[in-house]
């Protein structure tokens, strides 16, 4: 049995909001595998964070005050600025 149920986090992965979809269902499925479990945690546990609160800090409107789910926005901000080859 798999550690991670990869239908549930692709599902958690779909949100309310066209600029959050953009931003994190491609990191999960480009991404998601390569992430130590530690980091696979942390965005499990950013999945459950409400759609304001994920809006804001990926768009930089704020931070989140959980240092682990601040470093993971700003690894996904990373990421998603480098070119894909």
């Amino acid at each position: 049995m798999e550690k991670y149920n990869k239908l549930r986090i692709e599902w958690d992965c779909r949100r309310g909001m066209l600029e959050l979809d953009n931003i994190i269902m491609p990191f999960y499925k480009q991404h998601f595998d390569q992430l130590s479990d530690n980091q696979k945690d942390q965005f499990i546990r950013l999945l459950a964070c409400t759609d304001l609160q994920l809006f804001s800090w990926f768009f930089n409107r704020g931070k989140a005050e959980d240092a682990e789910l601040q470093k993971m926005v700003e690894y996904i901000q990373t990421i998603q600025k480098m070119p894909t080859v």
